[in-house]
């Protein structure tokens, strides 16, 4: 058994496709590219396939990571080439390695990444105005959000903010609209998506802008040690 993991790419209209969505789309590429992947044993035998992270609707990525097992090696530029060949617009596989059959699960090691945030402002702000907001988010101690679970009765759940936000958001005032750049670290009591730090900006700090007008786009994703960033295909 390989087992090889790729960086791969995800725009376009797949973006706006479910995490369940994307990975049915990934196999159906798989399948196509003719690559000897292996299956589960069992009644209903499923691709033995898994990603790094589950990417919300709208949230696009310049990179994803997924491992998949093969029954024999490939080599990467040909598992590339296939996979672009038989991958449909917004899908592109851009680079691969081979790792330790044993190395962890990419869901275990994958904790923290770096989002564009952007949406429209609701009034006209400039960027003093904004780097002013930023300064009092990134200076505040202690921020939260209550995250409302519709499904568990409306049950409310606190999330310490700051405990995943661990650099300075930084952003820019663009024509149409504003642009944040955040990093968000996931510990064992989960992350905050994007989404809900634009709402804590908009609702706490006075970031003027529409709270469902909100798009994502992953820039990158990592694993971090010690408050260091390392690839996902050498820091495992």
């Amino acid at each position: 058994m390989e087992r090889l993991r790729l960086a791969v790419k995800k725009e376009g209209a797949l973006q706006f496709l479910s995490h369940l969505d994307f990975a049915r789309c990934v196999r159906y590429i798989i399948i196509r590219s003719g690559l000897p992947v292996l299956y589960s044993e069992g009644f209903n035998p499923h691709m033995k396939l898994s990603f790094a992270s589950a990417l919300g609707v709208g949230v696009g990525a310049d990179v994803e990571y997924l491992d998949m097992e093969l029954a024999e090696p490939v080599p990467v530029t040909d598992v590339i080439e296939r996979m672009n060949a038989a991958s449909p617009d917004g899908f592109s596989v851009r680079d691969g390695k081979y790792i330790d059959a044993k190395a962890p699960k990419l869901m275990a090691v994958a904790n923290y990444a770096v989002y564009d945030i952007k949406g429209p402002a609701a009034r006209p702000v400039s960027q003093d105005e904004l780097d002013g907001i930023l300064q009092a988010f990134n200076e505040a101690s202690d921020v939260t959000y209550e995250k409302v679970s519709v499904k568990k009765g409306h049950k409310v759940r606190l999330i310490a903010v700051k405990n995943h936000i661990v650099e300075p958001v930084s952003g820019i005032v663009e024509k149409d609209g504003i642009c944040l750049r955040a990093g968000i670290l996931e510990t064992e009591d989960g992350a905050i998506k994007p989404q809900q730090l634009w709402d804590v900006l908009m609702a706490q700090f006075g970031l003027p802008v529409q709270a469902d007008l909100v798009l994502a786009w992953r820039r990158g994703i990592y694993v971090r040690k010690n408050g260091t960033n390392y690839s996902l295909f050498d820091g495992v």
